[in-house]
């Protein structure tokens, strides 16, 4: 089937991209491997111009200055990484399999409470091409993060997932119990699960291939000094609260709901973790944002 000499690869160009453009990112991809008609189809502007969102959101000034020019080239820059969008709080990047809009709420985008209270939460620098800051929390007994995006700035016909992306401070402790409650609001329909911050799950290494479920014991002493120091014992962990998961980039994510972005859905979607009824100082957290992206 190599060569161009094949029925299907004479058939004008434009015909062919108009087919390509039917399928999907990857398959564009496997398509320009057929033959050099195919090729020149499948890397043309008709055809990553239907994998492109129509409505992509204004970008942060000099963002996509090297972005190369054609709109393959723009799909491939938004799915590398993350784009700053106007103010620096907000990142967008497209999914690779689909092209929907994914988006990080960095933490200054985020409600905290008591988040400009030096003596609850305090703000670290990092060394990162989005976002250059996290909030730490130094110690709170009312800990509630909430975000908002609008879902008109999202991919419509869309499953979405949102992730609080976090890691634990060199002090951490009573993140395990009581668990935390996460919750998802979108034009009122309402879910809600219980995460545990302060434990992790790794994909299982044996011959059963059972993720393996972990309590990480609490670090409470710093300085020399002996801070508030919860219980260590058996929490049960059932299937029904999530655990976080490590991260390539050295951070961790837990999921904290999903929810189907539907055609037309013009409404705001409220992203929320708290735990306010447990009476229990906690401490450690250092948060770095909210992603919200497709789920498939």
């Amino acid at each position: 089937m190599e060569g161009d000499g094949n029925e299907i690869s004479r058939l004008p160009e434009e015909l062919l991209a108009s087919i390509i453009s039917l399928t999907s990112p990857p398959d564009a991809g496997r398509c320009a491997a057929v033959s050099r008609a195919f090729l020149a189809a499948a890397d043309s502007d008709a055809v990553w111009s239907s994998f492109l969102p129509r409505d992509l959101p204004r970008f942060a000034q000099g963002v996509l200055r090297r972005a190369p020019p054609s709109k393959k080239g723009l799909f491939r820059c938004l799915s590398d990484q993350p784009a700053l969008l106007p103010g620096n709080f907000v990142s967008m990047w497209l999914d690779r399999a689909t092209g929907a809009k994914c988006y990080m709420l960095s933490a200054r985008s985020l409600h905290i409470s008591w988040g400009e209270t030096r003596q609850y939460w305090e703000w670290i620098k990092l060394r990162s091409d989005s976002f250059g800051e996290a909030a730490q929390l130094r110690g709170v007994w009312w800990l509630l993060i909430r975000g908002e995006i609008h879902s008109t700035m999202l991919s419509p016909n869309s499953k979405y997932a949102a992730y609080m992306v976090f890691k634990l401070a060199d002090v951490f402790f009573n993140l395990d119990f009581p668990f935390q409650e996460a919750s998802i609001s979108v034009g009122g329909n309402d879910s809600t699960r219980q995460v545990c911050l302060q434990a992790c799950v790794e994909d299982g290494d044996g011959d059963d291939g059972v993720p393996r479920k972990h309590i990480l014991r609490a670090i409470a002493s710093w300085e020399n000094q002996q801070l508030p120091r919860a219980s260590y014992h058996a929490i049960p962990l059932t299937d029904d609260v999530m655990l976080p998961r490590k991260r390539a980039d050295s951070w961790m994510e837990v999921e904290l709901g999903e929810f189907y972005n539907g055609q037309g859905c013009d409404s705001e979607v409220s992203v929320c973790l708290k735990e306010t009824e447990g009476g229990v100082y906690k401490a450690g957290l250092i948060v770095w944002g909210i992603e919200i992206r497709t789920k498939r």
